[in-house]
Order: structure tokens, then C-alpha cells, then sequence
């Protein structure tokens, strides 16, 4: 496998010699919106975690992170330039009209949820100029954006934690069901926020 020229051992070295650094960086790249297989690196963190030369846990964390903090790009050009703007010169991000108004449609009904949710579904990385452009708050939007992308981060870092050196099973298990992983492993994670603010609010209850 190659990735600009490097082969997967060079990457690897790449990847064992920056350390968590590097995770945050491939996702930031991603978070642009700039084609990057950011996901592709996950993998690698996920085989070194399994070496004990990372922290799964921390290879996890500055992934989100990396990501979340470099979505404040689209979020800005959004929430400056507005729909003109996306409709303009949103085919050159992949996001077509179809798509613009399919997106538009779905903030309508849902609301900000869908900037958490809509990354493990239909909307990607541009589903962060919706937010610029709705005016969504900034606390709001770091949260649900790194809520949203959590997911599927733990699904790439625990694929490369499991399969290990398999990289052609792996890319294929991602080709064909990255999305339906990350689905589910958000799903988990929705219910147990609602279990245990369900539980807080019932022993705040008590206490009062």
C-alpha cells in the first residue's frame, strides 16, 4: 500500500517517530475539508496501540481533537460568506446543490444535532460551513462536531488495533462498512449520554 509515494513501512515509522502528533495532524488535514486518507492513519495508530507503543486512548483523544479544532476553518467561511457562498463554490468541496439543499432541508427539521449525527451519515466534513452559516454558537459546535466524529475514530483506531498488520482485509472492511461501524459505536455512545443524564437527573431528583 502507498500513500503519496511512502509505502506502509515508511509510514509506519512516520507515524511510531511523531507520536500523537501526528494523529491530530491527519485528522486536522481532514477536518479542512482537504481530500486526506486521515482514516488510513488511524489504522496505523490503532496497530501501535496494540504494540504498546501508544496509547490507544490518547491515540484516540488527539484524533477527535486534531479534527475538531481544524473544523474551525469551514465553520468560519460558512458563518462569513453564507449561502451565496456555499452555493457558489460549493462543488469544489464535492458539495453540490442537490446536496446543499438535501443538507438545508434536514438542519431545518433536526437542527443542530445534525452537525453530530449527519458526519456518520450523509454530510461529511462540509457539514461544518451548515454550521457557520445557521449562526450555530461556537461552544455548540466544537461539542457536537467532536461528538460526531468520536465515533468513527474509535471505529478506524479499534479496526487497526484488532487486525494489525492485515491492512488489505482492513481497507476493505473500511471501503465497504466504515460508516456502519462508526453508526454503531455512535449509537452506544448516544445511549449511555442519555443513561447517565437520565441517572444524574433522577439522584438530583431525590436529593431535592
Amino acid at each position: 500500500m502507498e500513500i503519496f509515494a511512502l509505502d506502509f513501512k515508511q509510514l509506519f515509522m512516520l507515524a511510531k517517530h511523531i507520536g500523537y502528533w501526528g494523529a491530530a495532524a491527519a485528522l486536522f488535514i481532514e477536518g479542512l475539508s482537504i481530500p486526506f486518507p486521515g482514516g488510513t492513519f488511524l489504522l496505523f495508530y490503532g496497530f501501535l496501540a496494540s504494540q504498546g507503543t501508544v496509547s490507544l486512548f490518547l491515540a484516540i483523544l488527539s484524533a477527535s481533537v486534531g479534527y475538531t479544532i481544524a473544523c474551525s476553518f469551514p465553520y468560519w467561511v460558512g458563518r462569513a460568506g453564507g449561502r451565496p457562498v456555499l452555493l457558489n463554490y460549493g462543488r469544489y468541496i464535492g458539495l453540490s446543490e442537490h446536496k446543499f439543499i438535501r443538507t438545508e432541508k434536514w438542519f431545518e427539521k433536526f437542527g443542530i444535532p445534525v452537525v453530530a449525527f449527519g458526519r456518520l451519515l450523509f454530510f461529511r466534513n462540509y457539514i461544518s460551513y451548515f454550521a457557520g452559516m445557521t449562526q450555530m454558537a461556537q461552544p455548540q459546535f466544537y461539542f457536537y462536531t467532536w461528538l460526531g466524529v468520536t465515533p468513527w475514530v474509535i471505529y478506524m483506531v479499534l479496526l487497526g488495533y484488532v487486525l494489525g498488520s492485515n491492512w488489505q482485509y482492513a481497507l476493505a472492511l473500511i471501503d465497504k462498512y466504515s460508516w456502519l461501524g462508526a453508526l454503531a459505536i455512535g449509537l452506544i455512545v448516544v445511549c449511555c449520554y442519555f443513561a447517565i443524564r437520565a441517572y444524574i437527573s433522577k439522584r438530583l431528583d431525590k436529593s431535592t
